[in-house]
């Protein structure tokens, strides 16, 4: 079944509800869809063996689908995903950073090591799939040019979702003049198309489920313990510091896959996005307690707590929070809004029953 015949399929069960931006993304990674099938098929013959020895083919145009939150980006680009029959990879932004930092310094002493990287990944594969691409600090803005003109180069085809338009990636970044030619390039091999629809699909026939508690007060917490012990459901309980890539971190306390935080304390310090990669690895449902109105605290308690809420949500993991307000009112700032916009969804679905039962 192709991505369109899938879609329409949904269509006529009533799973989803007929929308024209919709129609057009699907229509457009349809045709994507059977040149990398197309592709395929060559790549896999005895003649596009040597060939691609000689010089890879040029990638195959991908796309760039931007919008609001809860618009079935991730739906559209899960459907395509899983129709099709090539070699390919879908993750996170997050996670493939993390992969390619790691390779990196595995490639130490070689002369360009992104190429070699790129190389490699383009043997493998040939689409990339990502979800939420969201560049948000220097270590990643200054090596996606280079990343992505050697992936590019070596044929690999790339769709991707966002809330942000390429043109604002990284905007008002550190040395983001070094960074723009990651969007040229980026732009330059894919599709863009803007998802301006109004309605958030993701917050339809939402059951809450009672796992976000406000406001910071004696009944907060009492819900809060009361969750933990539900969760855990274990007498072996810690209060002791864990260790996550070599640096300990305070907790209130875990047991089993459970494990409780201190909002000030989970994102509180430096922290990166490999912390919360491997948190989510170790644990599967996550406490936070006292999350403040965001317009009162510094920015990089902002954007970790964005970050974290991005990697539990992208790994499917079970949050309950206490916060001093109701999600709708923790962000009014406008300087990370985009960002936060994702934030407030994923946090509102993060309750919902279909979610904690995923």
């Amino acid at each position: 079944m192709t991505p369109l015949e899938s879609y329409q399929k949904k269509l006529a069960a009533g799973e989803i509800t007929q929308d024209p931006k919709q129609q057009a993304v699907m229509e457009t990674l349809e045709v994507i869809y059977h040149n990398l099938v197309k592709r395929q098929k060559i790549r896999d013959s005895q003649i596009g063996q040597l060939r691609r020895k000689i010089k890879p083919r040029p990638p195959i145009k991908g796309l760039y689908m931007y919008g609001s939150v809860g618009v079935g980006k991730t739906f559209m680009l899960d459907t395509f995903y899983d129709c099709l029959p090539v070699r390919k990879i879908r993750l996170h932004f997050h996670a493939f950073m993390r992969q390619i930092h790691q390779s990196l310094k595995e490639n130490q002493g070689i002369k360009n090591p992104l190429d070699e990287i790129a190389r490699q990944i383009a043997d493998d594969i040939l689409i990339i799939c990502f979800d939420e691409f969201f560049v948000s600090n220097i270590a990643d803005a200054m090596i996606l040019g280079e990343l992505f003109t050697a992936l590019f180069k070596g044929g690999v085809c790339l769709v991707t979702t966002s809330n942000i338009a390429p043109d604002d990636l990284y905007k008002n970044g550190i040395q983001r003049d070094r960074f723009l030619p990651a969007i040229e390039i980026i732009k330059t091999n894919v599709d863009v198309i803007h998802l301006d629809t109004q309605q958030d699909y993701r917050l339809r026939h939402i059951e809450k489920a009672g796992v976000y508690f406000t406001p910071l007060d004696s009944e907060a917490e009492k819900n809060m313990q009361a969750a933990f012990r539900h969760y855990a459901g274990s007498p072996n309980i810690s209060t002791a510091p864990i260790e996550i890539l070599g640096r300990e971190i305070d907790i209130v306390k875990q047991a089993n896959s459970t494990i409780w935080f201190d909002f000030y304390k989970i994102c509180g310090r430096p922290r990166s996005q490999n912390d919360y990669l491997e948190l989510a690895k170790d644990y599967d449902t996550f406490l936070i307690s006292n999350v403040p109105i965001m317009d009162r605290i510094s920015n990089d308690l902002i954007i970790s707590f964005i970050n974290l809420i991005d990697i539990l949500y992208d790994n499917q993991k079970r949050l309950i929070i206490s916060a001093e307000d109701s999600v709708t009112q923790l962000y009014s700032n406008n300087m990370h809004q985009v960002a936060f916009d994702r934030t407030e969804s994923r946090l509102i679905e993060m309750q919902s029953e279909d979610y904690l039962n995923l």
